[in-house]
């Protein structure tokens, strides 16, 4: 969900996202927040918690979070972005953050499953 390393300032960056998110042709887009640099943005601030946890419960079904860490040392390694994410993830109605921690990820994978084994049969 970040432009190289800049997110910055986020109410111009949600614009944008929240262009994309209302245009019928990128219905099939999904953002992932995973990115520890989009994380320090987004949570740099009252205003820009605000802003994320708002586009975030407007459109709950178009976010996944998932982890950049490349090969964790340990446990709290792994963690590391999801424990920043804190702030934001208190902000959330309950049913955005179980839609973003698990169940978008879960329908999205699902889907392209079936989706994959349609073509294969379509195609092979």
């Amino acid at each position: 969900m970040g432009l190289g390393r800049i997110v910055d300032p986020v109410t111009k960056h949600a614009d944008n996202i929240l262009k994309m998110l209302k245009d019928p042709k990128f219905r099939h887009v999904y953002f992932d927040i995973s990115w520890n640099e989009v994380a320090k943005y987004l949570v740099s601030s009252p205003e820009s918690l605000k802003v994320a946890s708002q586009v975030l419960n407007q459109y709950p079904d178009r976010f996944l979070f998932g982890t950049d860490e490349v090969a964790p040392s340990d446990q709290k390694s792994y963690l590391r972005v999801y424990e920043q994410y804190a702030p934001l993830f208190a902000l959330l109605k309950e049913e955005t953050k179980n839609k973003i921690l698990k169940t978008n990820y879960e329908k999205l994978f699902d889907n392209a499953r079936s989706k994959v084994r349609k073509w294969e049969n379509n195609h092979l």
